[in-house]
């Protein structure tokens, strides 16, 4: 079932960081999340599911391209397709708006997130060496990735 998509506000700031929070060894504070949602450059869109939310995704635009900067899913949806879900809306909506290209980076071990990726049509144009090192041993590239929105 496709679950529903909301832009989300400011004010979901607190459950858009709590869920930031189960999947990321260095989570973003509500009042990040208050801020950014506050930007006329971020575009924010939730997926509901029995009134939780499931999934995030972050993005911010600037002149006709935008740059995904996070994403997340609640540990009890995953595998679900709403991350896939998400996605495709937010290219959608961006396409709409008229932004050309989506970027994105990912760290070079997120294998089920760069299948992810590039199941969308995302494609790899570089790499920063050692860019993650937060709650890793050793420190791994970021797989910078992008696709064109373009009809």
């Amino acid at each position: 079932m496709t679950q529903p998509v909301v832009v989300l506000r400011p004010d979901d700031a607190g459950r858009v960081a709590m869920l930031h929070g189960t999947g990321f060894a260095d989570p973003w504070s509500p009042a990040a999340f208050r801020d950014l949602l506050s930007e006329s450059t971020t575009l924010g869109l939730g997926a509901e599911r029995s009134g939780t939310l499931a999934g995030f995704v972050l993005v911010q635009t600037i002149l006709d391209e935008a740059d995904i900067l996070t994403i997340a899913t609640a540990p009890d949806f995953k595998r679900m397709g709403i991350a896939a879900h998400l996605l495709k809306s937010l290219m959608s909506r961006l396409g709409e708006r008229g932004i050309s290209r989506i970027m994105l980076d990912v760290a070079e071990d997120n294998l089920p997130a760069r299948s992810l990726y590039e199941g969308l049509g995302f494609s790899e144009d570089g790499r920063r060496p050692g860019y993650y090192t937060t709650g890793r041993d050793i420190p791994v590239a970021a797989v910078l990735m992008s696709r064109s929105l373009a009809l």
